[in-house]
């Protein structure tokens, strides 16, 4: 089942209150990344270095599946990984102090 939509919708409700969205892109052709994230309504920032599953970023925080999810609080801990569906959306919002 595809991610994004789940990720989407946790993006629309908590974006306003502080949920931000840093996306690694494994592609290598930015022309593509660029019309999927425009089609998708993808606004948040995208690192893309063209370096495909070679992605520095990916490398160094060891992702090796797609989709990997990452929650890291405002001091910089991480707080949960791997997240899908409904368990995405209740861990952003206890994160954000909310019921």
């Amino acid at each position: 089942m595809c991610e994004l939509p789940n990720v989407l919708k946790a993006y629309e409700k908590y974006h306003a209150k502080g949920f931000e969205i840093v996306g690694v892109s494994l592609d290598s052709d930015k022309s593509k990344l660029t019309s999927f994230m425009k089609a998708k309504n993808m606004t948040w920032q995208q690192f893309f270095d063209g370096q495909g599953w070679k992605n520095k970023v990916a490398q160094k925080y060891g992702v090796n599946s797609i989709p990997a999810t990452y929650l890291i609080d405002k001091e910089g801990k991480l707080i949960a990984k791997n997240l899908r569906g409904e368990a995405l959306e209740q861990a952003v919002a206890k994160a954000l102090g909310e019921k």
